[in-house]
């Protein structure tokens, strides 16, 4: 595994020596207001916290400095949802003197303003900012870092400057890095939502300040100096990962959206002051250079009408990116075209892209690819990078219509719904929930069943409000749903906000012998490899449909309103053609149908 190279060294010099060419102020100031703030992205509240941080940031940017620490129970993240949760955070949130009893908290400095402990809820916020910069600081802070785009080393710098002397026996500098932008889920019990610009038009939210890792131990370096006129310099590298967030839990880290932030407590705690630092790009290797990424589509396809499909791209070049062109087909057609405008920064990501929906004739595997025509109104100069695709399966096959779905609910049924609609028309055929609470985490089973039309595309959906889905800590939910005996959809329950999938039942209209005048059907060889014989053995004259399903309930075969005489009539099909495999013969008359299976082996 590749570690991050993280190296510290201080250097401590005074008042006359390099001061001309240093960044920090030597003037006194008061106390820039440091917000800690303790979120999750699973707390309801938080958005809330997150607006009246962003305000009193926005009353005076150059005296606040905003710091999201994700932490407590509300940051936990189910797989596949963003995991900001940090080794530093989960050490300053229960640190002594905090006192968090609930979420959204703040702490303000790490000073006791109201009560006996240092956090408080975000009604106290913007007072105790006032309250904070009204207060002289003796030491005033800056820093700013350069990180290689190829390398992804970090540099950074920041100093000290002493104004007056230090009444603590100990000063400790704390250096961290945030990620801003951050896009992913977030929980919301505002109405109407509380913090609604934050969110972007496909629905996710922006996470802004998020702590990402402390450059420094967790509560700082001790600056050996702390006397006035003394100028305390350290000096960090770091390489930045690709990515945060445990296996299966991870976001992508965008260079372009990271800041710096330093600040000064006395041992751990009352911060004295602070400052955020930039952060300059270096070593580009191209101006104009995109790729697409976080292709995103329905998770299967069934109909092909209506194809919902979208895809972000990152901007690795030197230049903003103001516009660009792409191209987008599915099973090699005929591609279509794309123009978006916006604005990009370096090294920073693109909000969600909505393509068109697309109508097209699905196959068993479908493949999306988009690809970057021009940059900018010029072509991009890393061709390399320019195409992404992504795998469409076709939905899974119901070859029964009676169907039976199995839902495990957890601790908290009435957040669960679920719903199976016509894919095509989008008509709910039936769905279930909300169900009652248990009184204790533990799971309670759901048993439903209905019957479906044959030779369609249905859609089945399940849908948490809270959003972390029915398997997250309070009991392991989960779900299934059976074509007969047989499951041909399941979920674990971790699915957040909600999923969808997709199955196209077969074209029968039952799988049970009560084709009252179909004495027998025979099926020979089988398996087989270049043919098949079908015998139907009919008490009178009847007319028949007869179709043959691969796996996918697609049909490879079919023989429609054909009229057959009584006795025996055979039917042969030449398989030579045919994908090795499982195939469902169905024989149907007005009064019921048979089915018989058949292996193609090759």
């Amino acid at each position: 595994m590749k570690k991050n190279l993280l190296t510290i060294v201080a250097v401590t010099s005074f008042s006359g020596s390099i001061m001309a060419q240093l960044p920090v102020s030597t003037a006194p100031q008061n106390k820039k207001a440091v917000l800690e703030e303790f979120t999750g992205i699973h707390c309801g509240y938080c958005p809330d916290g997150h607006k009246i941080a962003t305000n009193i940031y926005n009353a005076d940017p150059a005296n606040v400095v905003l710091i999201n620490i994700h932490s407590g129970s509300f940051a936990n993240a189910a797989t596949g949802e963003p995991d900001f949760k940090t080794a530093e955070g989960n050490a300053i949130d229960p640190m002594p003197g905090m006192g968090i009893t609930g979420y959204p908290a703040g702490a303000m400095n790490r000073t006791v303003l109201t009560g006996s402990v240092m956090a408080g809820g975000r009604g106290n916020w913007t007072g105790w900012a006032a309250t904070i910069k009204s207060q002289s600081a003796y030491c005033n802070v800056a820093l700013q870092g350069t990180v290689d785009v190829v390398t992804r080393v970090l540099t950074v710098e920041a100093q000290v400057y002493y104004t007056a002397n230090s009444p603590a026996t100990t000063n400790s500098l704390t250096i961290s890095l945030l990620e801003n932008k951050i896009t992913g889920i977030q929980s919301n019990y505002g109405n109407p939502l509380y913090n609604i610009t934050n969110y972007n038009p496909d629905g996710s939210y922006n996470h802004n300040h998020v702590l990402r890792k402390s450059l420094t131990p967790t509560f700082g370096i001790t600056i050996p100096n702390t006397t006035a006129g003394t100028t305390f310099t350290t000096m960090a590298t770091y390489t930045v990962p690709l990515t945060y967030g445990a296996s299966g839990k991870t976001t992508q880290c965008l260079l372009g959206n990271l800041e710096l932030v330093a600040f000064v407590t006395e041992t751990n705690k009352t911060t004295i002051n602070g400052a955020y630092g930039p952060i300059a790009l270096s070593n580009f290797a191209n101006t104009t250079d995109i790729t697409p990424t976080t292709l995103k589509s329905d998770a299967s396809v069934c109909s092909g009408n209506n194809f919902n499909s979208s895809f972000k791209f990152n901007n690795l070049g030197s230049s903003t990116v103001t516009s660009a062109v792409f191209s987008y087909v599915i099973n090699g057609g005929t591609p279509s075209t794309y123009s978006w405008t916006g604005t990009v920064n370096p090294m920073a990501e693109a909000l969600t892209i909505n393509l068109p929906a697309t109508n097209f004739s699905p196959i068993a595997s479908n493949t999306l690819l988009v690809d970057v025509v021009s940059v900018n109104g010029s072509s991009d100069q890393n061709a390399a990078n320019n195409t992404a695709t992504k795998l469409i399966p076709y939905a899974v096959a119901a070859n029964d219509l009676n169907m039976t779905l199995n839902f495990t609910q957890d601790r908290y049924g009435s957040e669960s719904t679920w719903s199976v609609k016509d894919e095509v028309t989008n008509a709910t055929i039936t769905s279930g929930g909300p169900y009652s609470d248990l009184t204790a985490n533990g799971v309670l089973l759901h048993t439903h069943t209905f019957v479906v039309s044959p030779n369609t595309c249905y859609k089945l959906t399940v849908n948490d409000s809270y959003g972390d889905g029915i398997n997250a800590g309070y009991g392991a939910g989960n779900y299934n749903l059976k074509s007969g005996t047989v499951t041909i959809i399941s979920g674990n329950g971790q699915f957040g906000s909600g999923e969808t999938k997709l199955y196209k039942t077969s074209n029968v209209t039952s799988i049970s012998n009560n084709a009252v005048n179909i004495n027998d059907v025979k099926l020979y060889p089988n398996p087989t490899a270049t043919s098949a014989n079908l015998t139907i053995d009919l008490r009178q004259n009847e007319v028949l449909n007869i179709s043959v399903l691969n796996s996918l309930g697609q049909e490879v075969y079919s023989v429609k309103s054909a009229n057959y005489n009584a006795g025996e009539n055979t039917i042969t099909f030449n398989t030579e053609n045919w994908a090795a495999g499982v195939y469902f013969i169905n024989v149907a008359s007005a009064q019921g149908s048979v089915k018989q299976k058949l292996t193609v082996n090759k």
